[in-house]
């Protein structure tokens, strides 16, 4: 340090001093070490995760090699002994496809040398029956010759004469074919026989001699053949140890490998059984810590308060972090939460007495119609009033177990004494175990959405009812506050009116007081979570999206609520005030698209500018009205008009993509998610389309058609201009879904193309619309902060 430290020195300065005024003037070193000691841990932890990503993928990548070697192992084992096993096969085939070929040559040899001798017969028979053909045709010549000389002789006795003799000779000629085919079988019979048993009785000496040649070398081999057989074997059993010690050179490595892993294992496994010992003892071992904590925090308060001896560095460093929460910033933070406590209050009172409004409404038309009397309208009044002065002032004195409402911290100026009524000294056990177990389920419902969205789904649906007259009677039980402690009974509604309460208002109003109305960035981080929730279970139990559009989910009524809070207001007051401001403070604007209206409208304005009654028919078809010159030029602008105001307004919206409120953006993005997800065969952009409607319809278009209802703007609306913003809203939802006017507005059909163009550019803005990170960037929060928040969340609620 280059500043004067010569106080230090200074005797009259005591030591507590001089501590004090040298870590004054080095707050920013603290602070700047601090920091860096934060971002030294921060970095620290990152790296120990991409460590044990690591070495995940390490210990993945060693189990996936062991497999694959232990498989081309076992491969080339079972590929050895098969091609073994197939060698041998090989030469049996071979050893017996030799002698059965010296066989087939044997056998071979004497089917030829028969089959010689059998056509040297049939030849000689064939030579003898030609010898005998032509001594036939020879004899036939001579006796044509003799029947030439012999006319004079009878034809009959010559032919009789003639056949029997052909008759003699063809008889004689078949005795003497059948004796000779049956010498030559008999003799060829003996001699295949007596050639058998010679070719037999040959075999069989060959066979003698050979074996007995073979025997008697073999009784001369017998001492070489043992050598030989010593030594292929030595020669296979060298060659299978050779291949044994290089298959293990071979996978030495794989093998140290393997052994690395078994020892991993066996890390791994002590340390998983270390965790599960700290698990099972960790309420201990956090007992033994915070108290080891509180131990040394209280040593080195009392080091930095009480002790002379100047404080060290190190102890200044731990002790820095109480430096930054001052007096003022605990009183700025109570006062932050009693702001939102008195925020939440007042949303439920407008509520409430909205609804007393709706009743009243209901009871004046009932008067002016003289269907009730004066009396009880103004006895319902004065009920609703008490009841209202009842839920801004606490109820003096309660019996045991049974607790006022919580008094505000503007009105007691601090704490809740210990001797009042709302302090939780004044509990009975009984009370304080209800207390514990409604903080219980209120912090389950909030942190699992699961459970809501699934009561939501079911009441939506139908659900039972047992359960809608649950729900019912719960709108007029106790009122609670949540974590904070404090319990308090309030008068309960009328009976009648609380049944003519909608189920699914009555669920929006309590989920959303549950999640505090979206007020901070933790319950809007779980609102939002439990909108997911409500998606993935509405789309469980659909099958088309065609399903999904004709039904209403109960996420959207919810959305719809939601999207009434404070910066949605901003969003649309901002976006959509100089847009609805220009359409109404132009007082010649008319967007009406229907023909006749237009004729009509014409005619009337011709009728007050001259004080004559029109020429022109009044009751005409609208084919007539479109076919005047003077209704087709103002229908014509009219469409123009309507173009260049829709093109405004999506321009506008497309430019303020980036003010969009976080929450619509999260609910569109996990809707489109779910859609694809559900839908995987729906194109893309029909998916988008559906989310797209999602956003203008349900966010967008309420404040474009009722501004005044969105603070929007102040001022009254006419019926004309309502009615153009009415077309103007009805041609951005055509754009929204991509849909085409159909014959219900067969005279906005001309804007068809339009719109087609249009859809286009705003599908791209339905895909920007999803486009955002996650909530838990957003609002830098996660499931583990409640963990680490040293004040507990509490809700104030009524159920």
């Amino acid at each position: 340090f280059d500043e004067d430290v010569s106080y230090l020195d200074d005797p009259n300065i005591d030591r507590m001093q001089k501590a004090k005024l040298y870590w004054e003037r080095r707050i920013d070193v603290v602070i700047q070490y601090q920091r860096s000691a934060r971002q030294r841990l921060a970095e620290r932890v990152v790296e120990e995760k991409r460590q044990a990503r690591r070495y995940l993928r390490m210990v993945e990548s060693a189990t996936v090699m062991q497999s694959m070697s232990r498989m081309v192992l076992a491969r080339r084992e079972l590929l050895a002994y098969r091609d073994e096993e197939l060698r041998l096969i090989e030469e049996e085939e071979q050893r017996l496809m030799e002698a059965e070929e010296q066989r087939l040559m044997e056998a071979e040899e004497y089917r030829l040398q028969i089959q010689r001798e059998e056509e040297a017969v049939l030849q000689r028979q064939r030579d003898e029956e030609a010898e005998l053909q032509r001594q036939q045709e020879e004899e036939e010549a001579e006796e044509l010759r003799l029947e030439q000389m012999m006319r004079d002789r009878a034809q009959r006795e010559r032919e009789a004469r003639v056949q029997a003799d052909r008759a003699a000779r063809e008889k004689s000629d078949r005795e003497a074919r059948d004796r000779a085919e049956r010498e030559m079988q008999d003799r060829l019979e003996s001699e295949r026989s007596e050639l058998e048993r010679r070719i037999v009785d040959v075999q069989a000496l060959v066979r003698g001699r050979l074996a007995r040649k073979v025997y008697a070398e073999m009784r001369g081999w017998t001492t070489a053949i043992v050598r030989f057989q010593a030594q292929c074997r030595g020669a296979l059993v060298r060659r299978e140890v050779g291949d044994r010690l290089t298959t293990w050179g071979r996978i030495e490595a794989g093998v140290r490998q393997v052994q690395a892993l078994a020892r991993g294992h066996l890390v791994r496994q002590r340390l998983r059984e270390h965790r599960t010992h700290l698990k099972r003892n960790i309420n201990v071992i956090v007992k033994m810590q915070n108290m080891y904590r509180a131990k040394l925090a209280g040593k080195a308060y009392r080091t930095l308060t009480v002790e002379d001896t100047p404080p060290t560095p190190r102890l200044v460093q731990s002790c820095a972090p109480l430096l930054e929460d001052t007096d003022q910033d605990l009183e700025e933070e109570l006062e932050l939460e009693r702001l939102r406590q008195k925020a939440v209050r007042q949303i439920r009172e407008n509520q409430q007495t909205g609804r007393i409004l709706d009743h009243l409404d209901i009871k004046i038309a009932l008067l002016v119609r003289n269907r009730i009397s004066l009396e009880e309208v103004l006895k319902q009044t004065k009920r609703h009033f008490r009841f209202l002065d009842e839920i801004r002032r606490p109820v003096p004195g309660s019996a045991r177990g049974m607790y006022p409402p919580p008094v505000p911290l503007a009105q007691t100026g601090g704490p809740v004494p210990a001797n009042s009524l709302y302090s939780l000294r004044n509990m009975d056990k009984e009370s304080r175990r209800k207390l514990e177990g409604y903080q219980h389920l209120f912090y389950l419902l909030q942190t699992q959405p699961v459970y809501l969205a699934r009561l939501l789904f079911l009441l939506n649906q139908g659900g039972s009812r047992a359960m809608r007259q649950s729900m019912l009677a719960a709108a007029s039980s106790a009122s609670m506050a949540g974590s904070n402690g404090q319990l308090s009974q309030r008068p309960s509604t009328d009976a009648n009116s609380g049944e003519d309460i909608s189920i699914s208002k009555l669920i929006e109003t309590i989920v959303l007081t549950l999640f505090g109305f979206a007020q901070n960035a933790r319950e809007e981080y779980l609102l939002l979570k439990l909108f997911c929730a409500a998606i993935q279970i509405e789309l469980s139990s659909i099958s088309t999206l065609q399903e999904f559009l004709r039904g209403n989910p109960i996420f959207i009524k919810l959305a719809v609520h939601y999207n009434r809070g404070a910066k949605e207001r901003k969003y649309l007051r901002d976006l959509l005030q100089p847009l609805i401001r220009k359409v109404i403070d132009d007082t010649e604007l008319d967007l009406e698209s229907d023909p006749l209206v237009i004729y009509r409208t014409l005619i009337r304005e011709e009728e007050s500018r001259t004080g004559e009654k029109s020429r022109r028919a009044y009751d005409i078809t609208r084919e007539d009205a479109l076919n005047d010159m003077e209704t087709r030029t103002t229908f014509i602008r009219h469409l123009r008009q309507l173009r260049v105001l829709a093109d405004e307004f999506i321009a506008a919206i497309q430019q303020s993509l980036n003010q969009m409120p976080y929450g619509m953006r999260y609910i569109a993005r996990e809707l489109r998610r779910a859609l694809t997800a559900k839908f995987p065969d729906e194109p893309e952009a029909q998916v988008m389309k559906v989310v797209g409607h999602l956003v203008y319809y349900r966010y967008i278009n309420p404040a474009i058609v009722a501004p005044e209802s969105f603070d929007v703007i102040e001022t009254t609306i006419s019926p004309l201009q309502r009615k153009n913003l009415a077309e103007i809203a009805k041609m951005l939802n055509q754009v929204s879904v991509g849909k085409h006017f159909s014959e219900d507005n067969m005279f906005l059909q001309p804007l068809n193309n339009y719109v087609g163009y249009t859809s286009a550019k705003f599908l791209s803005y339905s895909f920007a619309v999803t486009d955002v990170v996650d909530p838990e960037v957003h609002f830098q929060v996660d499931e583990f902060t409640d963990l680490a928040t040293l004040n507990k969340p509490s809700i104030l609620m009524s159920i």
